[in-house]
């Protein structure tokens, strides 16, 4: 296109800018376009201007072609608009080539009366370093300035001497005519440019928006990165003699606010390279034997190409930066004429172009797809699923990816580049040329299809519908198979292919449920099977199984009627087995009257009877059958799970609690006593001499068995939190029967378990304890620990320190002291332990130090460490202080900017309280003798009232006696 400005190079486009989440919001996508456009423009508002005119002429040709298109039948893709860039018209000729290409001169001469001027003046002047004084370096910059507005070129030649831009415009889905709806329209808005500063078109242009908002150009054989956003240019972030480069579509990098990138240099080097917000990093580099022309990287691996070969590189679980691995050959071309192009398909999977066929490839270089053949040798392409666009000569082919045929044929000269742009869920392909830039939107599925159907390529429709479908699961639930199916469906029962047809039908459950009245004997439903010979149970098993498993595999699709299910229940009994029957009934017993638990007894299904008995919560009569069978007053079934139903039930079901009760004894009888336990603890409500589950009577009942009293007390001491001291210390004297009466080795575990009682509870009778424990040497931590519960916490320490030298357990017991108390007690019991450490230095000086040193340093003891430094002893050494002296400061640093922070915080609330204190002394407050007090309901005597916040008015006295009460 000669004597044009901006001719497009290159092109990329943002696939994260679409809002999914609302679908009325209006589609927007932004496009950053690589152009050779001399000299950037300042003043662009006028040929923005321009442009737009020629954008709207282009859409309402491309509307008439759209509407042309419509009526084809056999197209999948359209074009909906097309788009021209920046282009002033004012100069004909680009004044580069005015300067500097004297091959033109016979024809500048001729149409450009100022060519002679700029030859003349410039070619002596073009080189700067020629002037040798400032004030004739400034004239000549004013001579070619002017001589630059004669071209029609606006004064901000100083600014850049570059030729090749990128522009960021903004596409975004037109708002529809009200007389015109269904016509679609898209209107483009250039936002940003910039001056690459560089002499070379823009060869490749990529964005990524996910992680770090960045934009790759790759210009004159270097890479230089921008920000998407306002297309600034990253300072001292640039890439020297790169042939070609690809950006990694890894997903864990998004997350991790880096970008990976492989870059092919000029000397047959591969670099990754991973870029973050400031920095870029070599990551490795592997010798190639030629430059490639075309790359891509995934977390997979990468795949690139040469002119006649493909390659593919596997990264090493090798954390060696040195083991990198080398680049494996997947094939070669053995003819030049083939242009070397590949296109991801799904993650590790890619398309290469063969001699005339597309090659599926992993990067191990496998295939598990039949090549596919192409009519004409594609020169690019690319994948948007199911379909594969490829560029030849003149054409645009559309290939489906299912079955490999072509598709559509688009007319479509001097295209360059083919770029998907995703918009909510339809993937649009940007194709471009040097001039224009055009936007194909393919058809939605449901108009393929109708258009496969209309053409009676079934097997085709259904295949397009399922290709959506990432899994066998989605297939039968997608609306779109399953209204394809059923056309489908319908066209083959037109067509007299009835199998073919039921079997579609019976994939989407069609209703067919009219088989249940064409059994003999199944009506009416409330009555028992009649004896069936051997000779019809068969056929009868037949009937009945047929539809007890069509009917169940649809019983979604079927009209709740009130006989529906009792029809299965009664054909459940005669052919499946008692488990499903059980089963079904667990899941359905609401649906089928109690009157069915006759025909369950009769036909010996006594746990079916039992749960259906549940589900209509006759709790007595379930229980009877499930005693029943425990007692094998009932024949066996081997359904029946055990006596723990039985508990689970009377446990989780509401029902009269002298039932309840009786059945817990009941199970103390059958010396299931951890069930009987379960239910008395489950049903405790209150200790009300009424309740039959109060704890005197439960006590009474199980005092004689040990091991259900000792879970009962337990139960109700750590789970229900019951503070009875009668309680507390008949469990205490359980855990001091359980320890005295085994010897010291085996009674540890329980021994734990009484003390670590003896120091939560303080519930139990102390001294009564005592007296008990100290009729034996055998528990002197007990005493110990007694006594720290009479708070005599210097006797307590010092039998665990002095007599039985536990100085682990004294440090332990000290927190243990310490846990809901304030900070002044929790010092004291620390302090404590402390003098009566140092009381017992003398005698064991070396093991009493370590002890010392690390209880000051235990972070759960609180101490008042002036006091502690003062009474150390004098001849220990800083060294060993220094952990102490280092928690100190810490402490009391935390504590006076603590108290500074809450200082703070209760002014600030102080000074909320008195402003809404204000604003309600300003509020006005209307009181006549119609107004009522909202507690008392007396009228108002007086002018004095409080006022709540929600503005309810009671008296004073009446809201003082109400807060009292509270």
């Amino acid at each position: 296109m000669h004597g044009k400005i901006g001719e497009i190079e290159c092109i990329d486009t943002n696939n994260d800018s679409t809002p999914s989440t609302n679908p009325f919001a209006i589609r927007t996508n932004d496009l950053y376009i690589g152009t050779t456009d001399g000299i950037t423009i300042a003043g662009g508002h006028s040929f923005i201007h321009l442009n737009q005119e020629l954008i709207s002429s282009k859409i309402l040709k491309i509307i008439r072609q759209q509407q042309q298109q419509q009526q084809s039948s056999s197209q999948l893709f359209r074009i909906l608009t097309s788009l021209k860039p920046l282009r002033p018209q004012i100069c004909q000729f680009k004044f580069e080539n005015c300067i500097q290409d004297s091959s033109y001169a016979d024809q500048l001469d001729t149409d450009c009366d100022i060519y002679s001027r700029l030859r003349d003046c410039f070619r002596s002047l073009f080189d700067e370093s020629q002037c040798l004084s400032s004030q004739l370096k400034h004239q000549y910059k004013q001579a070619k300035k002017n001589e630059y507005e004669a071209c029609g070129v606006t004064p901000s030649y100083e600014s850049s001497h570059s030729f090749c831009s990128v522009h960021k415009f903004r596409l975004r889905e037109r708002i529809p005519d009200e007389s015109s709806p269904q016509i679609k329209g898209y209107e483009c808005l250039c936002i940003a440019s910039q001056n690459l500063a560089t002499h070379k078109p823009v060869m490749k242009i990529k964005v990524v928006t996910v992680s770090l908002h960045r934009l790759f150009t790759l210009s004159d054989n270097s890479i230089q990165i921008l920000d998407s956003d306002n297309l600034q240019l990253i300072p001292n972030i640039k890439l020297k003699n790169v042939a070609t480069f690809g950006i990694s579509t890894a997903s864990d990098q998004y997350q991790g606010g880096y970008i990976d990138i492989c870059v092919s240099t000029k000397r047959n080097k591969i670099q990754i390279y991973r870029l973050d917000k400031v920095n870029i990093n070599l990551r490795f580099e592997i010798s190639v034997q030629d430059s490639f022309i075309s790359i891509t990287m995934d977390d997979r691996g990468i795949l690139a190409c040469t002119e006649t070969e493909y390659f593919a590189y596997n990264p090493s679980n090798n954390a060696d930066r040195r083991s990198t691995g080398s680049f494996s050959s997947i094939f070669k071309l053995d003819d030049t004429n083939i242009t070397t192009c590949f296109t991801n398909i799904s993650p590790g999977q890619y398309l290469l172009n063969g001699p005339n066929v597309g090659v599926t490839t992993s990067l191990q270089g496998i295939s598990q797809r039949a090549p596919m053949m192409f009519v004409y040798p594609p020169i690019d392409f690319i994948y948007s699923h199911p379909y594969l666009i490829t560029l030849v000569r003149d054409y645009i082919h559309i290939y489906s990816y299912l079955d490999d045929q072509l598709k559509q044929e688009i007319p479509m000269k001097y295209c360059r580049t083919l770029t998907n742009m995703q918009q909510e869920n339809i993937k649009n392909i940007i194709i471009t040329n040097k001039d224009n830039i055009y936007l194909l939107e393919p058809l939605s599925l449901e108009e393929q299809i109708d258009q496969l159907l209309n053409s009676y390529r079934l097997q085709e429709a259904l295949s397009l519908a399922e290709s959506n479908c990432t899994s066998i699961k989605q297939r039968r639930t997608n609306p779109l198979v399953v209204s394809t199916k059923k056309r489908i469906g319908f066209v083959e029962f037109g067509a007299m292919n009835v199998v073919r047809a039921l079997s579609l039908f019976d994939d989407i459950q069609i209703d067919f449920h009219e088989i249940m009245t064409q059994i003999p004997n199944f009506l009416p439903l409330n009555s028992p099977w009649p004896t069936i010979d051997e000779n019809l149970k068969n056929q009868y098993s037949q009937w009945l199984n047929t539809f007890c498993d069509y009917t169940t595999k649809r019983s979604t699709e079927f009209s709740r009627q009130l006989d529906y299910y009792p029809a299965l229940l009664k054909a459940y009994i005669l052919t499946k087995s008692h488990e499903a029957i059980n089963e079904f009934l667990e899941s359905n017993s609401s649906h089928i009257p109690a009157e069915y638990c006759t025909i369950l007894l009769d036909a010996k299904c006594y746990h079916a009877a039992a749960i259906l008995s549940a589900a209509h919560e006759k709790h007595e009569q379930t229980i009877d059958i499930w005693k029943k069978l425990v007692s094998n007053e009932y024949s066996y079934d081997e359904t029946f799970p055990g006596v723990s139903v039985i508990a689970k039930y009377v446990i989780e079901k509401t029902m009269d609690r002298a039932v309840a009760f009786s059945t817990a004894e009941w199970f103390l009888i059958q010396h299931e006593e951890e069930l009987a336990v379960k239910i008395f603890t489950s049903k405790y409500q209150s200790e009300a001499n009424s309740d039959p589950f109060c704890t005197d009577r439960v006590i009474n009942v199980i005092k004689a068995r040990s091991t259900a009293l000792t879970s009962y007390l337990e139960y109700l001491v750590f789970k229900l939190k019951i503070e009875s001291d009668q309680i507390h210390t008949m469990l205490v004297n359980i855990y001091l029967d359980q320890v005295l009466s085994k010897s010291d080795d085996s009674n540890e575990q329980i021994r734990s378990k009484l003390q670590a009682f003896l120091i939560t509870s303080n519930s139990y009778r102390v001294q009564s304890v005592l007296s008990r424990v100290n009729q034996t040497n055998r528990l002197r931590r007990e005493v110990a620990l007694l006594n720290g519960k009479m708070n005599n916490f210097e006797q307590a320490f010092r039998i665990l320190v002095d007599e039985l030298q536990d100085f682990d357990y004294a440090e332990d017991y000290c927190v243990a002291l310490s846990q809901g108390k304030s900070s002044g007690d929790r010092k004291i019991v620390a302090h404590i332990l402390f003098k009566v450490l140092l009381n017992s230095l003398n005698k064991n000086s070396e093991k009493i130090t370590e002890v010392l040193l690390h209880l000051l340093t235990n972070t759960e003891i609180e101490f008042d460490f002036i006091d502690v430094l003062q009474q150390l002893p004098s001849h220990w050494s800083l060294a060993s202080l220094s952990q102490i002296i280092l928690r100190a400061l810490r402490t009391y640093s935390y504590l006076q900017r603590s108290s500074k922070i809450e200082l703070a915080l209760t002014r600030v609330h102080n000074e909320k309280l008195h402003t809404k204190l204000n604003q309600l002394k300003c509020m006005n407050t209307l009181i006549n003798e119609h107004r009522r007090c909202k507690q008392c309901f007396q009228p108002f005597y007086e002018t004095s009232c409080v006022v709540y916040q929600d503005g309810t008015q009671v008296h004073a006295h009446c809201a003082k006696k109400y807060q009292s009460n509270q």
